[in-house]
C-alpha cells in the first residue's frame, strides 16, 4: 500500500520504491530505503506530509509519497 493511505501516527516499514529511476535516486538520496521504519507525523500545507524516517522528519510532497510502499506494523496487543 502507498505512504499516502497510513494515517496520523501509524508506523509502517517501506517495502518498495516505485518510479522512474529518478525519482527512486531522489528518494534514496533523502533516506528512504528498503525495511526502514517511518510515521506519518502530520498533513499539512495541502497535499504535503511530514513524515519522521528514523530519528529525521522529512516533508514530502503527496506525488513522492504515492511512490512509496509500506507495509503497515501491527500495533501489539494491550493486555488488561
Amino acid at each position: 500500500m502507498p505512504l499516502t493511505l497510513l494515517g496520523i501516527g501509524e508506523k509502517a516499514t517501506i517495502t518498495q520504491l516505485t518510479g522512474d529511476t529518478n525519482l527512486r535516486l531522489r528518494l534514496t538520496e533523502l533516506g528512504f530505503s528498503l525495511g526502514k521504519g517511518i510515521e506519518i507525523i502530520q498533513r499539512a500545507f495541502g497535499n504535503h506530509l511530514i513524515v519522521r524516517l528514523e530519528n529525521v522528519r522529512i516533508a514530502l510532497d503527496r506525488r513522492m509519497a504515492l511512490h512509496i510502499q509500506i507495509h503497515m506494523l501491527q500495533e501489539e496487543a494491550h493486555v488488561q
